[in-house]
């Protein structure tokens, strides 16, 4: 097995954190994650108390292996829910 490269062993290291202790709203698909690093698929919800609340968005995060010095290319999955419906 090869071994990690910085990159990898930043995104391995952030990764965990989110799965350990995610931000209020915020789920990273762990298993799809950790099979490909450069590839997660984030859920969030809306904050309570702003337009968005009730709102449920799916991001997919692709990383470069110039992260952390370039920014991860982020697009929505196609998948929005509005007040809890597709």
């Amino acid at each position: 097995m090869a071994a990690m490269s910085p990159s990898q062993r930043r995104l391995q290291k952030e990764l965990m954190s989110l799965i350990r202790e995610p931000p209020p709203g915020v789920t990273v698909d762990g298993d799809q994650a950790s099979q490909n690093l450069t590839l997660w698929t984030v859920h969030m919800e809306g904050v309570p108390g702003t337009l968005y609340e009730g709102e449920k968005f799916v991001l997919q995060f692709k990383f470069t292996n110039k992260y952390p010095f370039d920014s991860p290319e982020v697009s929505d999955s196609g998948c929005l829910y509005l007040n809890n419906e597709f």
